[in-house]
């Protein structure tokens, strides 16, 4: 056999030799995907003699996609330079940069992420004499961003949210182009209006890319859809891996409709099933199956693995959230006594302010932790402000960059002194950086000098830049524009530097891999890879247990995992109660939650939790009646379950009968009979959502400016919605 196809199972090598038409994998968790992707393009190169830079390969992260670089080139024992593997941003990117000009951009553009596109909106709602406290920009930002794929979708919103996008989407869009900006929504969008334009790009993309993959196809939106359609030529040699089970980013604007379009826009479609899971136990691989199998409408498939049964599943509940994180600390030591790495073990829940109780814990027991999703090197501040001067220098007509560092570090520029420098550029049509000069400008004698200082620094480092050496270079701009000083005078100074010392590190692997002779268009790629990169976060610590929520598992394996708060209202979700398609999307979470696990999967909750200070008492989440109890091993109060039930029967009675004294309004007969999940009316607090009942008392959750509101659940104010039940 050829060795290319070592290792692969009978469905990985078809799916590997399936090379023309449409071809859909459905991978299931553990599956090896990267493996079939990979070996895939090998063998298209390899086997079919086609050029490597006519396969276009995309994926959703700079990891992933920096991972299959690195395989390929294992692979075909070549460097993999000039091939077209990317994030789809990547991708639109490379195109944009060639063919931007066809669309009245200049091909240097510089792209701005997510924090400069919330400072650029905040910047023209105040242009704009928008209060930005009564409608923050946080909130304007994914309507603004949707309107760009569909403008009239503003019609859809009410107002006055409805007027003040009317007003912003244009002069926001109107800037991002006279400043030469793109973010990274007019990435997608204007490669579209590229490739659609202009049918001689379009077949020249099409003529190129013969073969085209992409990687986690559950995961793309309708614009990255619309551009594999129009990259995608007539022979539609189009290969897509996904797995709806593991469609969990419908908030980010997934849609998972995608893969059902591919079967009915490209025209016989073959199907290969990969079913056979390389990362789990079977134990594991049952619940998994069992779970999902309640969602509707999807692909059936089992996996399966042939690492045999493993350990049962522990399922421990605890009296108090408390006890449950107690729990999950002391099996931690346990397990790391038994010889398991810390970094081979995760707590993974549901919701970021899960995490407080097993952070406080985790700290009193000294055992180390990280959580996963805290701010990435591309986003600290002292990163953006040093990128802010070098966009500046490649482009001093760069408004935003310039209104982030005109005085960082402080140098005397005030914001009365900035406003009349905006105003004079806007009533003149030319930028901030430009207006300095201009005779006429009305500024004190002292404002102009300090302005003029800064517009020399910017000119200064413009000349220097294709004669310096790009590691002084940095360190002159640091030194020379105060940065430096201003770092000394903050606690964390010595740390900030040596972030921003690390740009030179970049700098050199930029170079490494872009042939260009002139220093302009060098430190342009290396602006465009911290924006592309600035959205992910990737955090390595010495060996210390993980604490991250299920979003930022996926992808990750650990051999032990705890998926803790398993209770109805915390996992899923309460919104999600009333709505079956969010309460679907709350299953596939669990479905990745439980196929991270490698060895051990801990299930653990508690019998009552506080949350947002009231005591909830819930029950154990939907998704766990779907498991077998014969794959569970029952812990805790689960396992203590009959004398348990006994005491706190007891308990009950006794309270029940103290209470009873010192109720001092009777209720006659009354019963509301009500349950978790029963939707009820107040005569002052409006409908509500029962989230928990304990005895006399129960819990409900009204709107917002009411809140969680513990209350007699025989009180005449409380009525039950006659047909109303999600028990």
């Amino acid at each position: 056999m050829d060795p290319l196809f070592n290792g692969l199972n009978e469905t990985q090598r078809k799916a590997v030799k399936t090379t023309e038409g449409p071809v859909m994998a459905i991978a299931g968790a553990g599956s090896g995907k990267t493996s079939v992707l990979t070996r895939r393009i090998a063998h298209i190169i390899l086997h079919l003699g086609v050029p490597k830079n006519n396969i276009l390969a995309i994926t959703f992260t700079n990891k992933a996609a920096d991972e299959m670089k690195m395989r390929i080139a294992g692979l075909l024992s070549t460097s993999t330079r000039g091939m077209w593997i990317s994030t789809f941003h990547a991708m639109c990117s490379r195109i944009l940069r060639d063919h931007i000009d066809r669309l009245g951009y200049s091909r240097n553009f510089l792209i701005i992420d997510d924090d400069d596109v919330k400072q650029m909106i905040k910047i023209v709602m105040k242009a704009l004499d928008i209060d930005v406290k009564t409608i923050p920009p946080a909130r304007v930002k994914p309507h603004l961003l949707a309107m760009k794929s569909d403008p009239s979708r503003v019609e859809n919103y009410e107002e006055p949210l409805k007027s003040h996008l009317k007003r912003i989407f244009p002069e926001y869009q109107r800037r991002l182009k006279a400043n030469n900006l793109v973010d990274f929504e007019d990435l997608l969008i204007l490669t579209i209006r590229l490739l659609e334009r202009e049918p001689a790009v379009r077949e020249h993309y099409q003529r190129q890319f013969e073969y085209i993959l992409v990687d986690e196809f559950q995961d793309t939106n309708d614009p990255q859809y619309r551009l594999i359609r129009l990259l995608s030529d007539e022979k539609e040699n189009v290969f897509i891996v996904g797995d709806e089970d593991q469609s969990i980013y419908a908030f980010r604007g997934a849609n998972i409709e995608n893969i059902k379009k591919f079967q009915k826009d490209y025209r016989d479609v073959k199907t290969i099933l990969l079913e056979q899971n390389y990362r789990s136990t079977n134990t594991i691989l049952k619940a998994a199956n069992q779970i999902i199998r309640a969602n509707k409408d999807r692909i059936e498939k089992n996996l399966f693995s042939t690492r045999g049964e493993g350990e049962k599943i522990h399922f421990f509940k605890g009296f108090s959230h408390r006890d449950e994180a107690e729990y999950v600390a002391e099996t931690v030591k346990r397990l790391q006594r038994q010889g398991v790495a810390y970094d081979d073990m995760a707590v993974l829940y549901r919701a970021n302010n899960t995490s407080r109780t097993f952070e406080e814990v985790f700290m009193q027991r000294r055992l180390p932790y990280k959580v996963i999703g805290s701010l990435s090197f591309f986003q600290r501040k002292e990163i953006k402000d040093i990128v802010a001067y070098l966009r500046l220098i490649v482009n001093p007509d760069d408004d935003y960059s310039f209104l982030r560092v005109v005085n960082v570090p402080k140098r005397g520029i005030g914001a009365k002194t900035v406003e009349k420098l905006a105003a004079h550029a806007e009533k003149n049509h030319t930028s901030l950086h430009g207006a300095i000069k201009d005779t006429d400008l009305s500024l004190s004698k002292n404002a102009k000098k300090k302005l003029m200082k800064f517009r020399r620094l910017v000119n200064d480092f413009q000349k220097r830049l294709e004669t310096t050496d790009f590691n002084v270079f940095l360190d002159e701009l640091v030194k020379e524009s105060g940065y430096l000083a201003h770092l000394e005078n903050d606690d964390m100074g010595e740390v900030r530097h040596e972030n921003i010392l690390e740009l030179k590190s970049m700098i050199k692997e930029t170079e490494a891999r872009h042939e260009v002779s002139d220093k302009e268009t060098l430190l342009t790629y290396v602006l465009e890879d911290i924006a592309l990169k600035s959205q992910e976060t990737e955090e390595v610590e010495a060996d210390s247990v993980s604490l991250m929520t299920i979003h930022a598992a996926k992808g990750l394996e650990f051999s032990v995992v705890f998926l803790v708060g398993a209770e109805q209202g915390l996992f899923p979700l309460f919104r999600s109660l009333d709505d079956p398609k969010e309460l679907e999307e709350e299953r596939r979470l669990m479905y990745v939650a439980v196929t991270r696990a490698k060895d051990r999967l801990y299930i653990t909750n508690a019998k009552q939790r506080q949350w947002y200070g009231e005591t909830l008492m819930n029950h154990d989440s939907v998704f766990l009646r779907a498991i077998d109890p014969e794959l569970l091993k029952l812990e805790g109060l689960n396992r203590e379950q009959a004398e348990n039930e006994a005491r706190y029967t007891m308990d009950y009675n006794r309270s029940r009968k103290m209470r009873a004294k010192r109720q001092s309004v009777n209720y006659g007969k009354r019963d509301n009979d009500l349950r978790q999940g029963d939707k009820v009316i107040h005569k002052t607090f409006g409908e509500g959502l029962v989230v928990s009942v304990a005895a006399e008392q129960c819990v409900v959750a009204f709107a917002k400016e009411h809140g969680l509101k513990t209350l007699m659940k025989n009180h005449p104010s409380i009525t039950k919605k006659k047909g109303e039940s999600h028990e």
